[in-house]
């Protein structure tokens, strides 16, 4: 089994003045490709705070916070079958 980071990343939206939420992003590998994750339930009136919710929500991926978000690399589970 190899390892390899997730590449995630938190976006902030402003839908309308004053009204932020979050986004976690995941890259699939191709740069101009991304996939959402999860998007925050309630909106924030400052960006700053819709981002530390956002980083929040991302760091929850993460298992071991020393190492950062690994995950097993795609196609290693069907090798191990």
């Amino acid at each position: 089994m190899s390892e390899q980071y997730r590449h995630l990343a938190v976006f902030i939206d402003n839908p309308g003045e004053g009204n932020f939420v979050w986004i976690v992003l995941e890259s699939t590998g191709d740069p101009a490709v991304w996939l959402d994750l999860e998007t925050g339930s309630e909106s924030y009136p400052a960006w700053i705070e819709a981002f530390e919710a956002g980083n929040d929500a991302l760091l929850a991926y993460v298992e071991d916070k020393n190492l950062g978000p690994i995950a097993e690399a795609l196609g290693d589970e069907e090798e191990d079958t």
